[in-house]
Order: C-alpha cells, then sequence, then structure tokens
C-alpha cells in the first residue's frame, strides 16, 4: 500500500523504563489559555443537544454522517443496524459507566455537525482522576460550527469536573479512536474510523493538541515466511516451541463463548499498563465479539497455553469491509453482499495480549509466525496490524522485525481542561 508520508524510524522513548507500554501525555494545551485561534460566532446556526436514548434522536444523530461524505470513494458507513443498536444506552452496556451527552448542529433547517461527550468513570477508577472523551465528530468544513460543538461539549465535561479531555474515541479508547492525519488513499479496515483531512484543522484550530498517535502498519504476505527475515524469526519460534514447552492452537469455534472469555481475561492484564486504557465490562466486551463470531476464522484466532491455561493470544480478523454495503444499509439490496464475509484479500490483525508474567519469551514471534501461514492458507495476501501506541517501542520493534511498515496514522488529541 501507497503512503503519503514517509515512515518514521522507530525512537527509544526517553521513559521507557518507567513507561514501557506508553507514556500519559505531556504538556497539553489548557481549554482557556489555547483559544487564540476559536472563532466564537453563531450566527446563522445554532446547537441542539439529543437524547440518544429516544430512537428517533439517534436516527437523526446517525443521518448527520453520510452527506459530508458524500462522493468520497474510500468512506464506508458503518452498518446502520450495528450503529443503532451501539448508540443506544438500552443495548450498549458501556453507558453504565458512562455519562454520555449528545449535540447536533443545525443550520438552514439541515443538520451539519453531530458530537458526543462523555465522562468514563471506568477510566476515573483505573487512573485515578476524572477524564472526559469527546467522540461520533461529524462537521461540514466550518471552524465556527466545529468551535461551537466542540465549545459546548467541553463545557460539559468540566461542569462534570473532568480535568483532561481526550478524543476523538466513540466512546472510549476500547473502541475506534483517533483522527487520521495521514494516507487518505485507501478506505478503514474493519472496527476502524474514517475521517476527511480538514478534521485535523477543526481539531487544532480550536486549541486542541497531540495527545497520542495511534500507529497503523501494513504487511505484504505475497512472500509469506520466504524472506530472510521471517525465516530467521520462523526458526526462533519453533526454538521457543521447544524451550518453553508451549502449546500453540487455534480457536474452538464450538466453544466461541468460552474463547471469548479467555481472550478478555488476557486482554485485561496485557493492557493494563498501556495508556488510555480503561477495562471494560467482561459483558460489555462479549456484546462487542457478538458481531465477530460471524466472520472469525479458527485458524486465525491463536491461543498460547502453559499447562493446559492460555496466557497469550492474537486475533486476526478478515477485513469485511472489502464486501459490505458502502452505505451502511442492508436493505433493500445490502444483504446479498453478506455472503462469504471470511473470503477477502486482506485481513487485520486486531488485537494481541501476552500476560505479564510470559512477556519477552517469543511467543508473539509464534503467534506471529502461526498467523503468516494461515492467511496464506485462506488466500490473505497482505493487511494491517494495530493500533499500537506510538511509544510502546518493543513492540513497535516487533513489528518492524516482521517486516511491516508503518501506514497511516490515528491522532488522539487532548486538553486541560
Amino acid at each position: 500500500m501507497s503512503t503519503e508520508t514517509e515512515p518514521k524510524g522507530l525512537q527509544v522513548p526517553p521513559d521507557i523504563d518507567e513507561y514501557p507500554f506508553g507514556a500519559p501525555p505531556k504538556d497539553l494545551p489548557s481549554f482557556e489559555d489555547s483559544a487564540s485561534e476559536r472563532i466564537d460566532d453563531r450566527s446563522g446556526f445554532r446547537i441542539e443537544t439529543v437524547d440518544l436514548s429516544v430512537g428517533r434522536d439517534r436516527k437523526r444523530f446517525m443521518n448527520v454522517a453520510d452527506p459530508l461524505y458524500k462522493g468520497d470513494p474510500n468512506y464506508i458507513a458503518p452498518l446502520r443496524i450495528d450503529r443503532a443498536k451501539f448508540l443506544n444506552p438500552d443495548k450498549n452496556k458501556a453507558f453504565r459507566y458512562l455519562d454520555v451527552r449528545g449535540f447536533i448542529a443545525v443550520r438552514d433547517g439541515r443538520d451539519v455537525g453531530r458530537l458526543t461527550v462523555q465522562v468514563d468513570h471506568e477510566y476515573e477508577r483505573q487512573n485515578g482522576k476524572r477524564v472526559g472523551f469527546f467522540g461520533f465528530f461529524e462537521c461540514v468544513d466550518d471552524r465556527r460550527i466545529a468551535h461551537a460543538l466542540l465549545d459546548d461539549g467541553l463545557r460539559w465535561l468540566k461542569a462534570q469536573g473532568c480535568v483532561e479531555v481526550f478524543g476523538p474515541a466513540n466512546f472510549t479508547l476500547n473502541h475506534q479512536a483517533g483522527c487520521i492525519v495521514d494516507n487518505f488513499s485507501r478506505p478503514p479496515m474493519i472496527e476502524e474510523g474514517y475521517n476527511p483531512r480538514y478534521h485535523q484543522d477543526l481539531y487544532t484550530s480550536f486549541g486542541l493538541g497531540k495527545a497520542k498517535d495511534l500507529y497503523i502498519w501494513w504487511i505484504d504476505l505475497d512472500q509469506g515466511l520466504e524472506t530472510p527475515k521471517r525465516r530467521r524469526i520462523a526458526k526462533i519460534a519453533d526454538r521457543v516451541r521447544q524451550r518453553e514447552g508451549v502449546v500453540l492452537r487455534t480457536g474452538r469455534i464450538e466453544e466461541i463463548d468460552q474463547e471469548i472469555g479467555r481472550i478478555f481475561d488476557i486482554y485485561v492484564q496485557a493492557w493494563e499498563k498501556n495508556w488510555g486504557f480503561a477495562p471494560p465490562l467482561r459483558e460489555e466486551f462479549l456484546d462487542l465479539a457478538e458481531p465477530m463470531k460471524q466472520i472469525v476464522i479458527p485458524e486465525l484466532a491463536l491461543f498460547v497455553e502453559v499447562e493446559g491455561k492460555p496466557v497469550a493470544f492474537s486475533l486476526t480478523l478478515p477485513n469485511v469491509n472489502e464486501k459490505l454495503p458502502k452505505n451502511g444499509r442492508l436493505f433493500p439490496f445490502g444483504w446479498t453482499r453478506l455472503f462469504n464475509l471470511k473470503r477477502t484479500e486482506h485481513a487485520r490483525l486486531w488485537t494481541l495480549g501476552t500476560i505479564p508474567a510470559f512477556r519477552k519469551r517469543g511467543l508473539e514471534s509464534m503467534l506471529f509466525i502461526e498467523t503468516v501461514r494461515n492467511c496464506q492458507k485462506h488466500g490473505i495476501t497482505g493487511g494491517e496490524i494495530g493500533w499500537t501506541l506510538e511509544d510502546n517501542y518493543l513492540i513497535n520493534r516487533a513489528i518492524e522485525s516482521m517486516e511491516g511498515r508503518l501506514d497511516r496514522t490515528y491522532r488522539v488529541y487532548g486538553m486541560t481542561l
């Protein structure tokens, strides 16, 4: 895949010993002191609040996006049936720990922008401070309207006692996160957000600053393991398997609910020290995984076990965005494209984790090598790895050693309140 920026050389973070999995952002701009370009002019439009627990408000909120992307060949609308469920407080268990406020901008009788802001009480419990997030941002290319949406949203967060805000995040960093800031040449892959170029300007002109970059890596699989680097890694992985006495197995589709539970148990341990992480509820995680049951390929859901206990996993998903209707609607004819969802050209290594006691033993290499082998069996020619935090040097260096190359950056913006 082509990119519009040269891949950045990986630098060892200066505080890697203290924060091996991503450091907290420093020197964030403040809400009051970073307003030099902020526009306070609301003539000709208004900002309204919406109640996402009301069906007509959810539908209205969802309808804001599509007209803004008319003519964009890379835009793929989320499946409306899934998005409606996700935004519904009665259906999405994340609302048990989130306080959410929704806003819509109206100009000349048309909805031209939207935003949610949310207080994440699970993040507060995990990290010891009240932090807000903003998400689901869409807007016409108009600083005045974007600034008004953000201003109302952040003032509400401040009134709730939040001391920082980060976004975009739909609703948290466990969900879709970040604003694309480079490589607009292709559509997003499964479970990724998408935005036009001008969103960067709307954020920075409001006064938001970079908090953290999330890296998306690309890997070509045409040669499989037949490159010098990968052959070397394959030999290492084989030695690790023999030395550690571990078992590498594929997913058991007949007990998929239990497998999802095993992934959750490893996930919350593996990600605990990552910047921005707050564990989802177990039942929320199971709900989020429900749509994936239809597309998961057992050979691409891998576990490493020690004495019968899973200690590491990786999950690679076929890029079903290649098959889904671009308008997000299954009716009247979109359902016809849902056949053979697992047969895609590309895939995304969506998540990988190892519990702390078994890190730095080469288990990740084993998972990578087996993933490459099994992707080839299913005709997958390449795909993504990520996202990863920009300063998670250990995992980024490992991806580069496997001949992954930095392909796209999603940026999380932040501000102190």
